[in-house]
């Protein structure tokens, strides 16, 4: 699942023009960090709003795991890597629920190549 989720994030990311980052590409910019667990080190000492809004957004679902049974076994691979999950509240529920929705679509491989 970890690698079907980072192979689609670098997919859905490039989808997107340079010049017109639009507001679906800036609520999944948090995710960069599963991809270079260095970066993700650097952002957690650093405690960024973007290494919040992750640890938010696997906070969340982990704590509604029966209404996203899908992400069970990305949460798992997310957490073999040291990335568990931590509420901060700075996550807004718009996106919260677009970035369910997106992560989603990488699970069902529709960003998959």
């Amino acid at each position: 699942m970890y690698r079907i989720v980072c192979e689609s994030y670098k997919n859905y990311i490039k989808d997107f023009d340079k010049a017109e980052k639009d507001y679906r590409y800036h609520i999944m910019t948090p995710f960069e960090l599963i991809l270079d667990l260095d970066k993700y080190k650097k952002e957690k000492e650093r405690e960024t709003l973007k290494y919040k809004k992750l640890q938010d957004f696997i906070f969340l679902v982990k704590e509604s795991i029966d209404d996203y049974p899908r992400f069970k076994s990305f949460l798992w691979t997310l957490e073999s890597r040291g990335i568990k999950g931590k509420y901060y509240g700075v996550l807004e529920e718009e996106e919260f629920k677009e970035q369910v929705k997106i992560i989603s679509m990488f699970l069902k491989l529709s960003y998959w190549t």
